[in-house]
């Protein structure tokens, strides 16, 4: 069973929230003080991620910080914004109430579950690191630099942004809709709204940042993949599984060899896991793994080629010819490694017995024979191409597996060299004695390795990793031009790399980035909304009514830029007094115009409002 993600609770808050509702729809329906409950929540749980990613900056004094990236600025102004959409939302300075009795109202019942939605995709993320024991958090997987990495929080924020928006829309819908007559809920509705108002205010926040430098939607794609730290049970295939199976089960193995390699990265050096049996199988069975992913990838160039894909075909027999030198690059490191040893001898570790599993998986896919093993060798008949992949759509589904085979091949070629140094910095690696010059005098079988020894073997690992990348970034194009399932290895792979993911990027990019204003719901401005619910569907009085509202916004907003300090402006309490004066605020804010902020100040919690009548409806 595949792991969950964080993109299948993501996706089930943007479910839950649903379309944009007017006033006479579904959020119109339902107490406006069980609404704010429930989106107060909601901004509570939003603050949090906001909270986790600015860990690092909330500390340092405003007047002392160094010049901040724009999506750093943005990621303060959008905590700041829900902190204050949450300060119309809390009445006597009480909180929300965790849990929440059941709600009757359907846009709360919607926000309750965007809420638990979002409560389940956080913690999904912190299963990656160990309980917070200060601004630092402690990584416990491979995923955890990615978890941290800017463009998965650019990402993270613009996705907060995006149900922010919806949620404003609806929200502000009820608070605007024609008063049922509930004693008291002038003030709330007015609150409410306000409320909104700062949701929309985060929004514009990142949208500024984003015209700065767009989130991909390949960032957005890596978010989504961000899986839940609990890897799927180890298996060994049986000799009857179909091709998926077999793909599916390298996919897994690599996966866990993966996690495997990154926790033998974070042992201490004289850990008991590294002995030179456990090194010596890593190596022969990544030698194995790599033969493998050459043989497959050879068919993969066959079987494009056949297809048509000519150029698809050429780019995977490169990848294939890649694949054939890491093999000779880990042939070279297994003959070097075995005339080494250390001074603990057990059994295999258990990245050594799973490294072994990649091979028979891959073994299985690359050959005929259903019962192949490593020691039955090389010497056995392919699996023909047309069988690896029978229809061109499963072309993706075998490249993504071998690409999951050929990063962890990357992956350990460089966590064994690092053990390796490691321990024979500590004096662990040893060499028969036999085999030192005769002016060693050394009264044991077995002494500490010279370094010109260290330093060979070490070469050997570290042309092993240079070659596996060369592999790596062939194999990754294929799969990106393809657009198989592990194309977010290489994103993830860039998103850690900071020379990278700090640079500048390529006119070509920022063209085909997606606007995010093309994921902005039409909201119709009062002129147009009323011409609406009186029935007018003429295109060019509606479109007539469009300009009187963009030409309204545009007075206000620029009305609102040349007003003085901001001790001067209405409180957002002052504005959300009448109908019309919000619905016109709504629309400004709505509109993502960065000066339309200039119409909100700060809430002041020590000046209350008066409760009024309920204004009369329009």
């Amino acid at each position: 069973m595949a792991r969950a993600t964080f993109g299948d609770f993501l996706q089930a808050a943007h479910v839950s929230i649903g379309e944009r509702s007017g006033a006479s729809g579904p959020a119109a329906r339902g107490s406006v003080e069980e609404v704010s409950a429930s989106l107060l929540r909601v901004v509570t749980v939003m603050g949090r991620y906001l909270k986790d990613m600015t860990v690092g900056i909330t500390g340092v004094p405003p007047r002392t910080r160094p010049a901040l990236h724009p999506w750093a600025i943005a990621c303060l102004q959008a905590r700041e914004a829900l902190s204050n959409s949450a300060g119309f939302l809390t009445e006597r300075g009480a909180g929300p109430r965790w849990p929440p009795s059941p709600a009757a109202s359907p846009l709360a019942q919607r926000l309750d579950a965007v809420t638990v939605s979002l409560i389940t995709g956080r913690d999904l993320l912190h299963t990656h690191f160990a309980p917070d024991t200060g601004s630092a958090r402690q990584h416990r997987s491979e995923w955890a630099p990615i978890v941290t990495s800017p463009p998965v929080n650019r990402a993270l924020l613009t996705e907060i942004a995006s149900l922010a928006r919806r949620i404003a829309h609806q929200a502000s819908g009820l608070a605007l809709s024609p008063s049922v007559g509930e004693p008291g809920s002038a003030d709330a509705r007015r609150r409410l709204n306000a409320s909104c108002q700062w949701l929309w205010v985060l929004d514009t926040s990142v949208r500024a940042a984003q015209q700065h430098e767009p989130v991909t939607a390949e960032h957005r794609e890596l978010l989504a993949a961000i899986p839940v730290n609990a890897l799927p049970a180890r298996s060994i295939p049986s000799g009857g599984e179909t091709v998926t199976e077999l793909c599916e089960g390298m996919t897994v193995a690599a996966e866990r060899v993966r996690h495997l390699a990154w926790l033998s990265s974070q042992a201490e050096p004289w850990s008991l896991d590294l002995d030179a049996a456990s090194l010596r199988r890593v190596a022969h069975a990544s030698t194995v793994t790599s033969h493998n992913c050459h043989i497959l990838m050879h068919a993969l160039a066959e079987r494009t080629a056949e297809t048509g894909d000519a150029q698809i075909g050429t780019d995977l027999a490169a990848a294939a010819d890649a694949a054939g030198r890491v093999r000779d690059r880990w042939l070279q490191a297994a003959r070097t490694i075995s005339q080494i040893t250390t001074e603990v001898r057990g059994r295999p570790s258990a990245l050594a017995a799973e490294a072994s599993d990649l091979a028979l998986w891959t073994g299985r896919l690359a050959y005929t024979d259903p019962q192949w093993t490593p020691s039955s060798g090389p010497a056995h008949p392919a699996r023909p191409p047309e069988s690896l992949a029978a229809r061109p759509e499963d072309v993706p589904r075998a490249i993504a597996a071998v690409h999951q085979a050929c990063e962890t091949m990357t992956l350990l070629s460089e966590t064994e060299r690092e053990r390796i140094r490691a321990a024979a910095h500590a004096g662990r690696i040893l060499v028969p004695t036999s085999s030192l010059p005769d002016d060693y005098d050394v009264p044991r079988p077995f002494a500490r390795a010279p370094q010109d020894r260290v330093d060979l073997l070490l070469a050997k690992y570290t042309d092993a990793v240079r070659v596996g990348h060369e592999t790596v970034a062939a194999v990754g194009e294929v799969a990106a031009a393809t657009r198989a399932p592990s194309r977010v290895l290489t994103t993830a792979q860039e998103a850690t790399d900071t020379s990278r993911a700090t640079g500048a990027r390529s006119v070509l990019d920022r063209q085909t980035e997606p606007d995010i204003r093309n994921d902005l719901p039409g909201e119709p401005g009062p002129i147009e909304h009323t011409l609406r619910e009186l029935g007018i569907t003429q295109p060019g009085l509606l479109a007539h009514g469009a300009e009187i509202d963009r030409a309204a916004e545009l007075l206000i907003i620029d009305a609102a830029t040349d007003l003085g300090p901001p001790r001067r402006r209405p409180n957002a309490i002052t504005l959300n007094r009448s109908r019309a004066t919000a619905a016109l605020v709504n629309h400004a804010l709505a509109s993502g115009d960065p000066r339309a902020t200039a119409l909100l100040r700060r809430p002041e919690p020590t000046q209350r409002e008066q409760p009024e009548p309920e204004p009369e409806a329009d």
